[in-house]
């Protein structure tokens, strides 16, 4: 499963931050993500693909792995998964997707959270974290087998992010 005992990735050498993706934070950052995740100020710009998704889906959930490790579920997809991106330095959750394999060929978004500060227009906007933030799962859906295409739930109107080289869309058949 993706992000299942994952290590530390760390990325960020020479940027203003460190970051790391990681499949969980520790239990004492948990107001940190409850606030990345439910009050996140950037929330508005997307209020009516987040509406739509927890309608389909399920609202992401906070739960505990181990007494000291936190994760997101959702609990109508208990496959899905989470990938946090965390400060080095401090610990804390600065970004956050929530993501199932819905067929063999696809990777789909459910829910994503960045940290207002590192958000379009935040001050720290210039380290791009919601870009490497989908890289880094599209990166780790490049090591299960299978997997073409990478979509975002709540940019569903408009074409996918990515898919490889050759891969072929119901709607390039039809033309």
């Amino acid at each position: 499963m993706i992000g299942r005992g994952w290590g530390f990735l760390t990325v960020g050498a020479g940027m203003n931050h460190e970051i790391e993706f990681r499949s969980h934070v520790v239990a004492k950052q948990r107001g940190a993500l409850e606030r990345l995740v439910f009050f996140n100020s950037c929330q508005e710009r997307v209020a009516a693909g987040i509406a739509d998704a927890v309608e389909m889906f399920g609202a992401p959930e906070i739960v505990a792995d181990a007494p000291d490790r936190l994760r997101l579920s959702i609990a109508r997809m208990p496959d899905a998964q989470c990938l946090l991106a965390v400060e080095k330095d401090t610990g804390k959750p600065v970004g956050v997707t929530v993501h199932i394999r819905p067929d063999l060929e696809h990777i789909t978004v459910l829910h994503l959270s960045i940290a207002a500060e590192y958000a379009s227009g935040g001050i720290f906007a210039d380290e791009h974290l919601l870009l490497r933030l989908l890289r880094e799962v599209r990166q780790s859906t490049r090591r299960v087998k299978g997997v073409r295409r990478l979509e975002l739930y709540y940019g569903r109107s408009r074409a996918p992010r990515w898919r490889d080289e050759g891969a072929v869309f119901a709607s390039e058949l039809a033309s």
